[in-house]
């Protein structure tokens, strides 16, 4: 039987010949949870043995992880804001980034009243659910079309409490009254499609593609959802980082006011927001 050490190098040095970003880490991620073991295994319990069924599960998993399928998948969850979320096939991974879009939101209603917020094109719920969260006593509402996102959507509800009410339905048509419409919808561009990272490429077409400039959800929204959104309220999308500029005009078009960009931890554009005053 292999050791959790030699079985932790073999792998490493697999995922190393397979161009797998931060290797060690993920290896340490596939053990922690598919086996159990504690963080960093090879460290905590380098000589613990592993039983027939453990490696074999082990090792199944890397050779797919190493062929490009997402490690999120594999492991079927994905930390985001703090919190546990379940993922799959059929839905967008949440991502590190995503994280300054909850930012914003958290910011902007820091010093009001729990506000009434739509988070449009919500898939997992990871926006939805962290603003619900974070801001006692608001009421969201996340509104996810997609199957087999609405099914995640309301596994990661359960999840954490039923504390946003889930709507399956087209986020570009509008209803209701609300203080925030807050949004990571599908921006990748027509060309950008052709040269997706082969693991992004089994996450689901409909949370990725935004139409040939990319743009196409930013103006439906913008648009559909201004008479939707109460006075002073804001409005916050996540974009792609060369989109900046091109949706804060878009806002700018459709009537909302202060229109801005921020930026990432990285120097990049990847929020936009504004607000809407009469």
């Amino acid at each position: 039987m292999m050791n959790v050490k030699e079985a932790f190098e073999k792998i490493e040095k697999r995922f190393h010949e397979a161009g797998v970003d931060s290797p060690a880490f993920e290896v340490s991620v596939l053990m922690e949870d598919l086996l159990n073991l504690p963080r960093n295994p090879e460290i905590t319990v380098p000589e613990n043995l592993l039983e027939p069924e453990e490696e074999e599960k082990l090792f199944a998993a890397a050779e797919k992880r190493a062929g490009g399928y997402p490690l999120q998948y594999i492991i079927g969850n994905w930390e985001f804001f703090g919190r546990k979320f379940f993922v799959g096939e059929g839905v967008l991974i949440p991502r590190p980034e995503t994280e300054l879009l909850c930012e914003t939101v958290l910011k902007y209603f820091s010093r009001t009243m729990p506000p009434k917020i739509a988070d449009l094109c919500s898939g997992s719920g990871c926006i939805a659910i962290t603003l619900a969260k974070e801001l006692g006593g608001a009421e969201v509402t996340a509104v996810e079309l997609y199957d087999g996102a609405f099914e995640y959507l309301k596994r990661n509800n359960a999840l954490h409490g039923n504390c946003v009410k889930t709507l399956q339905k087209d986020a570009l048509e509008a209803f209701g009254k609300f203080d925030c419409i807050v949004s990571n919808p599908p921006y990748i561009t027509g060309d950008e499609m052709k040269e997706l990272q082969t693991e992004v490429t089994f996450e689901p077409e409909t949370a990725l593609f935004g139409g040939t400039d990319g743009l196409d959800f930013y103006r439906a929204i913008a648009k559909n959802w201004f008479e939707h959104l109460n006075e002073g309220g804001l409005i916050a999308f996540e974009i792609g980082d060369t989109q900046g500029e091109a949706v804060k005009e878009i806002l700018t078009e459709n009537g909302y006011k202060n229109a801005g960009i921020i930026k990432d931890y990285e120097g990049r554009d990847r929020v936009v927001s504004a607000v809407k005053y009469d």
